[in-house]
C-alpha cells in the first residue's frame, strides 16, 4: 500500500523532543518582538516568575505573575513542509512524551495565550476599574479597543475579530460564551417555545443539545422528531449529500399546526463518530420549509473553516476549549441578527431583560453582542485568551489547519482500513469531501455489529484506551457509544475515536499510535475483522 505522507525522513518522538529543546526552538522564538522574544525564549515558567516591577514589592512578599503580553509566534518555515508544522506544534505546552489525540474532548492552549491569560488576570487584579484601558495603553496592537454601544470596548474588539474570521454579517451577531452547552442553553431559554412547535433533530446528538430539546418537550409541549443516523452508519464512500438531505426532508415536509414554528437542530460534526453534516445544504432545506436552524458545532471552531453567512444558520453554538485551544470556559455563540425572517428570540439572558421594552424584544431591536453577552461577571481574561489563540490560528491559516488535520487523519484511516478492512465507522477520506473531518472512528472487532457482544466489545475497547494512556509515550484517545438504530433500547455499538489536530499532531505520532494500537487490540484476545 502506498503511504500518503511526506518524503522527509522519519524521526522518532524523542528525537523530535530533543530538537524542540535545541536550536530550532530558539529560532522559532526569535519571531517574538522586543522583550517578549526573551520572555518566550525563557519559557512560560520563567515568564510567570520574571517581572519588570521587582522594586515595587519586597522580596518574596508576593508571587510573580506574568505582566507582558506576548503576540502570536511567527512561524519561519515553508508552510508546505513538515518543518513548518513542527514549529507550529512548539507553540503548545504538550509534553514531549505525550501524544494528545483527544482534542474532541479538550484541547491544549498555546503557551503565549496562556501567558496572556495570566497577564490579563494580573492587570485586572491590580486595577479592577481600568485594567482593559491600561492594557490598551501599553499594548494597543495586542489589546485593541473596538466600538460598542457603550463606547470603546476590548470585548467589542474581540467580537469583531471573531466576526471577521468566521464571516458574520455584523459583529453584533457574536456572543463570547463559555462552551457549546452554555450557547445551547441561551438559545433554548431565549426561544419562545409554544405547544405545537416542532424540533427535528438526530439520534447522534450530544447532551448539550439533547438536554435543552428534552426541556422544551417536557415543559413547553414541543414535538420532537429524531432522524435515525443508524440508517447511514457505517457511513460509506458511496453516500452523498442528497442521501443525507433525503433523511430530513420528509420530517420537514410534515404539516404544522397553525402558527407553530419548526426548527432543525443538529450537530455539524457528530461527536459519536466524527461525521460532518452538510450544514449549508441542511440549513437551506430547512428554510425551504419555513424552519429555523440551530447548529451545534462543538468541534467546529479551530478545526473547520466556518462561514456564518454561507452556512445560513440562525443559531450556531460552539466551544473554544477543544480544537481552538482557548482554554476552559470559552466558546462562541452566533445569533443571526441581520437579513429577513429572523427567528423570534427573547434574549435568552434574563440579566438585562428588564432594560428592554417588550416591543424591542419582540421586534429584535437589540444587539446580541450586548444584550445576550452581559450576564453578570463574565470571565473576560479567559475569553480574551481564547481570541488570542484564534489570532494564532488565523495566522497559521484556518483552511490550512483543517486540511492538515484531515490529511493526517486520512493517513490514519488508510492504515486502519489496511489492517482491519471495513472497520471504519465513517469513510470520508477525500480531503475536500463535505463529510471529512479530523476525527477518525472505527471498531476492529468481529462483534462490533452484534448487540449480544456489545458488553465484551465495550470492555475490550475500554481496555485498549486505558492501555494507551498508560504507555510511554502516553497517548490520549477516547471511545464513544451509540445505538444501531432508533429501535435500540440503549447504546449497543462502540467505536474508538481519534482526533488528529492540524496544529499539533503529525504522521510520526500516527505511526506510533497505530503500532501500539494493533498490539493492544491483539492483547484483548477478541477476534478482529
Amino acid at each position: 500500500m502506498t503511504k500518503h505522507r511526506p518524503a522527509a525522513p522519519r524521526r522518532n518522538l524523542r528525537q523530535q523532543a530533543d530538537t524542540i529543546d535545541g536550536l530550532e526552538r530558539r529560532e522559532f522564538l526569535q519571531g517574538f518582538a522586543g522583550v517578549t522574544a526573551m520572555a518566550g525564549l525563557l519559557g512560560p515558567a520563567r515568564v510567570l516568575a520574571d517581572d519588570d516591577d521587582d522594586d515595587d514589592y519586597d522580596e518574596g512578599s508576593r508571587p510573580k505573575i506574568a505582566k507582558a503580553l506576548l503576540p502570536p509566534p511567527q512561524i519561519d518555515a515553508d508552510p508546505s513542509t513538515e518543518k513548518y508544522w513542527s514549529k507550529v506544534r512548539k507553540a503548545f505546552l504538550l509534553d514531549k512524551d505525550y501524544i494528545h489525540m483527544n482534542t474532541g474532548t479538550t484541547g491544549s492552549q498555546p503557551a503565549f495565550a496562556l501567558n496572556n491569560f495570566s497577564a490579563y488576570n494580573r492587570y485586572k487584579s491590580e486595577d479592577p476599574k481600568d485594567w482593559e484601558a491600561n492594557l490598551n495603553a501599553e499594548y494597543p496592537d495586542l489589546f485593541p479597543l473596538g466600538d460598542s454601544l457603550f463606547g470603546p470596548s476590548a470585548l467589542a474588539a474581540r467580537q469583531q475579530q471573531v466576526a471577521a474570521v468566521y464571516n458574520a454579517a455584523d459583529a453584533s451577531e457574536v456572543v463570547l460564551s463559555y462552551n457549546t452547552t452554555d450557547g445551547c442553553n441561551l438559545i433554548f431559554s431565549g426561544t419562545p417555545w409554544q405547544p405545537g412547535d416542532r424540533i427535528i433533530t438526530t439520534s447522534f446528538e450530544h447532551p448539550a443539545l439533547t438536554g435543552p430539546i428534552a426541556w422544551a418537550q417536557a415543559t413547553r409541549g414541543v414535538e420532537v422528531v429524531k432522524i435515525d443516523m443508524g440508517l447511514i452508519t457505517p457511513f460509506t464512500a458511496g453516500i452523498g449529500v442528497q442521501v443525507v438531505l433525503d433523511l430530513f426532508e420528509p420530517a420537514l415536509a410534515e404539516p404544522l399546526p397553525p402558527g407553530a414554528k419548526q426548527y432543525l437542530a443538529f450537530s455539524e460534526i457528530f461527536y459519536k463518530n466524527g461525521l460532518r453534516m452538510p450544514v449549508e445544504d441542511l440549513c437551506a432545506l430547512a428554510r425551504a420549509y419555513g424552519a429555523y436552524s440551530i447548529v451545534d458545532t462543538a468541534h467546529g471552531f479551530g478545526m473547520l473553516p466556518i462561514d456564518f453567512q454561507a452556512y445560513g444558520a440562525d443559531f450556531i453554538a460552539g466551544a473554544g476549549h477543544k480544537w481552538l485551544g482557548g482554554g476552559p470556559g470559552s466558546g462562541v455563540l452566533y445569533i443571526r441578527n441581520t437579513g429577513t425572517d429572523l427567528p423570534p428570540f427573547d434574549l435568552g439572558n434574563f440579566f438585562l431583560y428588564a432594560f428592554l421594552s417588550p416591543e424591542d424584544i419582540a421586534s429584535r431591536q437589540y444587539d446580541p453582542s450586548i444584550w445576550v453577552q452581559f450576564r453578570g461577571e463574565i470571565n473576560r481574561p479567559a475569553l480574551y485568551a481564547m481570541t488570542d489563540s484564534l489570532a494564532f490560528f488565523e495566522q497559521v491559516g484556518i483552511d490550512a489547519i483543517y486540511q492538515r488535520g484531515v490529511e493526517v487523519g486520512n493517513y490514519l484511516k488508510a492504515k486502519i482500513d489496511a489492517q482491519w478492512p471495513g472497520s471504519l465507522w465513517v469513510e470520508a477520506r477525500p480531503p475536500y469531501s463535505p463529510f471529512a473531518t479530523a476525527l477518525t472512528s472505527f471498531n476492529p472487532f468481529v462483534g462490533r455489529d452484534d448487540s449480544g457482544a456489545y458488553g465484551a466489545v465495550l470492555s475490550a475497547v475500554s481496555d485498549v484506551v486505558n492501555a494507551l494512556a498508560a504507555d510511554d509515550p502516553k497517548t490520549y484517545i477516547r471511545y464513544t457509544t451509540f445505538g444501531a438504530s432508533l429501535a435500540a433500547s440503549s447504546d449497543d455499538r462502540v467505536g474508538f475515536r481519534v482526533s488528529t489536530h492540524g496544529v499539533y499532531n503529525n504522521y510520526d505520532e500516527v505511526d506510533d499510535l497505530f503500532d501500539r494500537l494493533v498490539y493492544h487490540v491483539e492483547q484483548t484476545g477478541l477476534p478482529t475483522i
